[in-house]
């Protein structure tokens, strides 16, 4: 059995996401830090300066402005609330 294509276009997820500016994303807002939104997908964060307080567990919609590889960091602007947290 040819064990190579079996497993052709398998691809493994990683915890340390990157993104590019530009990229618009659907996440929750896990919390605040300095009174800055974040978001976490994995171990990736992504701050988000414009947001107001209170979208703790929130569902939105953000748009990527800078990111940074080597730190799995970036900004963001949020553009939208999708589902209010409970």
């Amino acid at each position: 059995m040819n064990l190579g294509k079996f497993f052709e276009g398998w691809t493994f997820r990683t915890n340390r996401p990157t993104y590019a500016a530009g990229d618009e994303l659907t996440a929750f807002v896990t919390g605040y830090e300095n009174g800055v939104a974040q978001v976490r997908i994995g171990d990736t964060i992504i701050t988000l300066p414009d947001a107001d307080r209170g979208l703790g567990d929130t569902l939105v919609r953000l748009r990527v402005t800078a990111f940074d590889d080597a730190d799995a960091t970036g900004t963001g602007e949020l553009l939208g609330v999708v589902e209010a947290g409970t």
